[in-house]
């Protein structure tokens, strides 16, 4: 498990006082509310300490870099966050720990295939399965039954879920 995880990018300044856009990837902005660092890259070796967040406008402002020219010089980067600062509920996890999973299927137990992505949908993420056969599922309670990092993902088939 890979411990920085992605948490968006930095766009554009806003203002004059080194707000900067920033892309959120994770659920929300109010996600990442309580972390005191954002990384520059994925080994975490290169911190911005979070001085404040704006839901409202979803906007970022880093100590030292309290100015329009300084946190200029950040657009266009993808920062991380230290998956140690937020700690999830049991049995919830980030869809990092998940892609790679193997999937079985609920009804014959046997294993269909390899999680290789998860896109976000409207109503819910959508699993795509690499198997012997491609499968396209949404990750709703009537069609994911269990998943876990360490056991797999069981899933409940219907007709329509091969592509």
């Amino acid at each position: 498990m890979r411990r920085f995880l992605e948490a968006g990018r930095l766009n554009s300044p806003r203002g004059i006082k080194g707000e900067i856009r920033f892309e959120c990837w994770c659920d929300s902005i109010e996600f990442l509310s309580g972390v005191k660092y954002l990384y520059l890259d994925p080994a975490g070796k290169r911190p911005l300490e979070v001085k404040s967040f704006r839901e409202t406008v979803s906007t970022v402002i880093f100590v030292g870099y309290e100015d329009r020219n300084s946190v200029s010089a950040l657009t266009g980067r993808t920062v991380y966050f230290d998956r140690e600062e937020i700690p999830l509920p049991d049995g919830v996890y980030y869809n990092d720990d998940l892609i790679g999973c193997k999937v079985f299927d609920e009804t014959t137990g046997n294993e269909i295939g390899t999680l290789k992505r998860i896109e976000e949908g409207m109503a819910s993420d959508i699993y795509y399965i690499s198997g012997e056969k491609e499968y396209i599922i949404p990750k709703v309670e009537q069609f994911i039954v269990s998943e876990d990092p360490e056991s797999g993902i069981i899933v409940r088939l219907i007709d329509g879920f091969e592509s």
